[in-house]
């Protein structure tokens, strides 16, 4: 999990992050550990600000190809919709 420390993720919330979810879970993050990569470098592009949390309450994000991520936030405009994700992670229900 240390390699979120080189994107800018608190150690706290890493510890959160195991605390919270299983095992099973975690294996399967880090399997996907390049993804999750590209879907924080992609996040922190369009200055989503809130990528902790993100990881804290929707770890599902980060499993989505990013390819699939870009695509669906593109049919938005994405500086309101970034704007709109600042203040409530909840909007991803409708995205």
């Amino acid at each position: 999990m240390n390699f979120l420390l080189e994107h800018g993720i608190k150690k706290e919330t890493i510890e959160k992050i195991t605390e919270i979810n299983d095992d099973s879970e975690i294996f399967y993050f880090l399997t996907q550990k390049s993804n999750v990569s590209k879907v924080i470098d992609y996040l922190k592009s369009i200055n989503v600000e809130n990528i902790d949390e993100l990881l804290l309450n929707r770890i599902e994000l980060f499993y989505v190809p990013i390819n699939l991520i870009q695509d669906r936030f593109n049919n938005y405009n994405i500086n309101i919709l970034v704007q709109l994700l600042n203040e409530d992670i909840n909007v991803l229900n409708n995205v």
